[in-house]
């Protein structure tokens, strides 16, 4: 049975209107196992809001299919539900996604697939739910190990942004997976907000993102300053000590006309050795064409930190806990290793979430 959807959507134009030709918007299809004669729920999402598109009559043998009026305007995110349970899935312009599940373990267990988008969507959601049937909801919803493996795994793809709004979309236990009312879930807040900013300028969910961002911020910091979300220029000056007991400025190393990577990192992450190692060969490399380096490193022990700044050939600066996490918020860090690529204006040109990507990345710069 299909409804008339009449709800004026400010924010995003999700479905065309009818015309007289066959349809030719994006499309769902798939089967829901022994679910006898019930119906799935779709649903849309305008910005955290979940509202009723249609309700979608199963066949016989499980199957169902729906398909739009039009093209997407935007990449979005949908959901089907059943008996409470949603299944969430990305549609961009004509997507034919495909969804299999069974009635009896709906949302725990199915397959999603049509998109590089549903992949990644699907490999999210796995993980989520690998964590719920671990450790239950409640530890699912405070793993701050889990959040930076989905977070690192979202922003891998430079070049998609709905996986990562659809993380800060989800809700486990009818409860939100990232809140923005915790410090560290900001953080990831904002870096998505600049994502949109920097990649998806004319999304007026960029818009939406920026403005809660912002208001989330300031109601932390108790004041009404103007707050900035970070874009292509530096969002704040960072000065730190080197080993030397020398301030190292970030403004005045990007203003010499060099190409600047700007790593955030900790000498105690396991994974620090193998980032450096990478920076190491970029360094040698280039750095006689006027590539340089400013790392600022988050270790709670200064000596260890010095032992191992010490023999790096760029600038190495420590950011104590008395220093707090100001640059990481300015700068939406909500994982390490981060990378930032300045350019030779003193502006962030890129975002470099995979370390492995670097050198090909920094080479579009030199």
């Amino acid at each position: 049975m299909k409804h008339t959807f009449l709800a004026a959507i400010s924010a995003i134009a999700l479905l065309g209107g009818a015309c007289s030709q066959a349809p030719t918007g994006w499309s769902v299809s798939g089967t829901v196992a022994h679910a006898d004669s019930a119906a799935l729920v779709l649903e849309g999402c305008n910005n955290g809001h979940w509202y009723v598109i249609d309700t979608l009559d199963l066949a016989s043998d499980g199957s169902f299919e729906y398909t739009a009026d039009a093209p997407a305007a935007y990449p979005d995110i949908m959901r089907i539900s059943l008996n409470g349970q949603s299944i969430y899935f990305p549609v961009d312009s004509i997507d034919n996604v495909q969804i299999s599940t069974n009635a009896a373990e709906f949302a725990a267990n199915y397959t999603l697939a049509g998109s590089a988008d549903a992949a990644a969507i699907y490999s999210l959601d796995s993980l989520i739910n690998q964590s719920i049937a671990a450790v239950g909801v409640d530890s699912t919803l405070v793993s701050a190990t889990l959040k930076y493996q989905l977070f690192t795994t979202a922003f891998a793809n430079q070049q998609s942004v709905m996986p990562l709004y659809y993380l800060i979309n989800r809700t486990v236990g009818q409860k939100p997976l990232f809140d923005i009312n915790n410090q560290a879930d900001l953080r990831l807040y904002g870096a998505v907000a600049q994502r949109f900013n920097i990649t998806r300028p004319d999304d007026p969910r960029a818009a939406f993102m920026a403005q809660t961002y912002k208001q989330a911020l300031a109601a932390r910091s108790n004041t009404t300053t103007e707050i900035a979300l970070p874009t292509a220029s530096l969002p704040a000056d960072i000065v730190r000590y080197d080993v030397n007991g020398n301030k190292r400025s970030l403004v005045e190393a990007a203003s010499k006309g060099n190409i600047l990577i700007l790593s955030f990192t900790s000498y105690q992450l396991e994974s620090s050795p193998a980032y450096n190692a990478i920076l190491n060969t970029i360094w040698e490399k280039h750095h006689a064409a006027g590539l340089d380096i400013y790392q600022i490193a988050f270790d709670t022990d200064e000596s260890m930190w010095k032992i191992r700044a010490k023999s790096l050939p760029w600038t190495a600066v420590w950011n104590s806990t008395t220093d707090g996490d100001a640059v990481l918020l300015n700068y939406n860090v909500g994982a390490l290793p981060m990378t930032f690529i300045i350019d030779r204006s003193g502006s962030i040109a890129e975002r470099v979430v995979d370390p492995t990507t670097l050198e090909t990345t920094i080479a579009k710069y030199l």
